[in-house]
């Protein structure tokens, strides 16, 4: 009997012990942003969703970290995103203070790019903002505005790299849909692409709504821009009549390199850590971001800007991104194919 007692005061002590220990380590996370400074980079250039979301978080993330740290918002464009995601997982600080706003695409371009020096499912993942649908965007006066009109006449497409999806979706409408599309790579945003169009050097660009949204909302309301496609795993109950490109294709093989390419869509416009940023840090940062997304202010700023959130917790996102490390070698080589790298 004396054991037994001895072994459940053991036991009650260690219990106490191990909640003292959660409580000390949530206090050292709230104090450690006390006066520090976390910066959010963002992988495109200034202008654009990514960098729309990225300063609305800026404005109001503050409010909802322990210590109230600034939060400052740096542009990295470059090779199509993987520079800022090497950044993010290689030499930003792993202390909770650099958050990357990383390239929808980076868990693809781990599987089909060189130059990539990062693993997507290792990244501490924090939420998601919103999914993305890769819609075929057309200026008004290119020479043509359908997709049967693509069959034979050539739509040259503004792209930012590699790596991008402005870059994958019109190579494989060329190579698993047989349409007549041209990428030119360079552009580090979504306002040098509309400025391109503007000035008729470009046809077309792929990507989310959103990205019109924050720059040229009215483009959208004015007919400036014809959607006429869309790239997703799930169609966009918001625009019925435009067809889905998986839909689109002839056989079994090419319906599942087009849905690997999609499956970008379900990453989105997401934020993640460093690997190796202490747990308590990641925990509390997935929280600051969730009540972000959750203040009426932030939403009815995206509100007025008609942007959405279709939020995703930081665990959702973690599965997510570790699903790109099981595809298997076949399906990447065909993939790789067909994207012409």
């Amino acid at each position: 009997m004396n054991v037994l007692k001895t072994l459940r005061k053991t036991t009650i002590h260690l219990a106490m012990l191990g909640a003292a220990l959660v409580a000390a380590n949530a206090a050292q996370a709230q104090d450690f942003y006390k006066g520090k400074t976390v910066t959010i980079r963002v992988h495109t250039g200034p202008g654009g969703s990514n960098d729309f979301y990225a300063r609305a978080f800026a404005r109001y993330l503050p409010s909802h970290i322990p210590g109230a740290p600034s939060v400052v918002v740096q542009n990295m464009p470059g090779a199509g995103g993987k520079l800022l995601a090497n950044h993010i997982y290689r030499i930003a600080p792993k202390d909770g203070t650099s958050i990357g706003s990383l390239n929808q695409t980076l868990g693809l371009d781990q599987l089909f790019s060189d130059g990539v020096e990062y693993d997507t499912g290792k990244f501490n993942w924090i939420a998601r903002v919103v999914p993305t649908t890769g819609f075929v965007m057309v200026y008004h006066t290119a020479p043509t505005t359908t997709l049967e009109g693509m069959k034979t006449t050539e739509l040259v497409f503004g792209a930012q790299g590699k790596g991008s999806q402005t870059y994958m979706t019109p190579i494989i409408m060329r190579t698993l849909l047989g349409l007549k599309t041209k990428a030119i790579l360079g552009y580090n945003s979504s306002p040098e692409i509309y400025l391109a169009m503007e000035r008729g050097e470009l046809h077309a660009r792929t990507g989310a709504i959103e990205t019109v949204l924050s720059s040229k909302p009215e483009w959208l309301a004015d007919g400036t821009l014809k959607i006429i496609g869309e790239l997703s795993l799930e169609k966009e109950s918001s625009m019925p009549g435009v067809p889905l490109l998986t839909s689109l294709v002839k056989d079994d093989e090419s319906r599942q390199i087009m849905e690997l390419v999609a499956s970008y869509t379900s990453l989105g416009i997401s934020y993640a850590l460093p690997p190796d940023v202490p747990a308590d840090r990641v925990a509390l940062m997935r929280k600051a971001f969730m009540d972000t997304m959750g203040d009426e202010q932030f939403a009815a700023e995206l509100t007025k800007s008609k942007m959405e959130i279709k939020a995703a917790t930081g665990e959702e996102m973690q599965a997510l991104a570790g699903k790109f490390s099981g595809v298997s070698p076949e399906l990447v080589e065909k993939t790789k194919k067909a994207l012409e790298w």
